[in-house]
């Protein structure tokens, strides 16, 4: 066995040939490029994940809403600007209107020529008899007809009555005074209702050469005297005064309406 003199024998010592390849191998080492750095960010730090399509639709929708609710607003303002500025232009800036000419006023009311306000519907019975004259008379022959009329009566104004002195207007154009003419009833437009018209009773015992027949009767004598009946029912029933109550009330709210303040309504021949 040999025999080891010194520890140092233990180290390996470095072949010459080992020595120039690692000093080959050296210059190539550091050769390599070091990974590039990006300012502000880490070379390892990962790059953010890309947006869905799904993503990209919503907001794209959610933005064009938000524009079409932004632009009707906008339009709606102006709009409301537009009609209120025109409003002030072509009413004024007060909400009182000044009339001081009364001729208009009558002469919109006069074209009315006769208004309705207050219509009756009546029953009436029309006893209708005829019987021939003189010594005719004793044969006893007659007609007689008892007629159940229904109808209806139209009441008003005849508004062709009235005058420009009837309406009165206050310098400032803040009062007015309005006069009626009397309330009146249009026989003329008195009308039958034959459909619920009935005859009662019915007996003719005349020949029609000395009597009329029904037909003339009806026409001639039974239809006037139930239209009077008609009318003399719708008096007794108060048709004249519910007129002049309906008319005052109507035309208040006329003359108001076109600005006055002050308003009275008077009805001629019931002060």
């Amino acid at each position: 066995m040999e025999q080891i003199e010194s520890p140092q024998t233990l180290v390996h010592k470095p072949n010459p040939l080992e020595q120039t390849r690692n000093n080959e191998l050296a210059p190539r080492a550091n050769s390599i490029p070091a990974p590039t750095k990006v300012a502000g960010v880490s070379a390892m730090q990962p790059l953010p994940p890309r947006r869905s399509a799904l993503d990209s639709i919503l907001r794209f929708l959610g933005w064009t809403l938000a524009s079409v609710v932004v632009l009707s607003l906008v339009m709606m303002a102006a709009g409301w600007w537009t009609v209120n500025n025109m409003s002030s232009q072509i009413f004024g800036s007060g909400t009182q209107t000044t009339i001081v000419e009364g001729a208009p006023i009558v002469e919109s009311i006069r074209r009315a020529n006769k208004q309705i306000l207050i219509e009756h519907y009546n029953a009436v019975d029309v006893d209708y008899t005829e019987a021939p004259e003189g010594w005719l008379s004793f044969l006893g022959m007659r007609q007689n007809f008892v007629v159940l009329l229904k109808g209806r009566v139209p009441a008003g104004f005849d508004l062709s009555q009235i005058k420009d002195e009837d309406l009165w207007i206050s310098p400032d154009g803040s009062k007015v005074q309005l006069v009626l003419p009397p309330p009146q009833i249009f026989a003329d437009n008195v009308s039958i209702d034959f459909e619920y018209s009935r005859i009662l009773v019915q007996s003719d015992t005349c020949p029609g050469f000395l009597c009329k027949d029904t037909i003339s009767a009806y026409q001639n004598d039974i239809l006037p005297q139930g239209r009077q009946l008609l009318i003399q029912a719708s008096e007794r029933s108060g048709i004249m005064q519910e007129v002049v109550e309906s008319g005052t009330l109507y035309y208040e709210n006329f003359l108001r309406a076109l600005g006055f303040q002050e308003v009275r309504v008077i009805v001629r021949g019931t002060e």
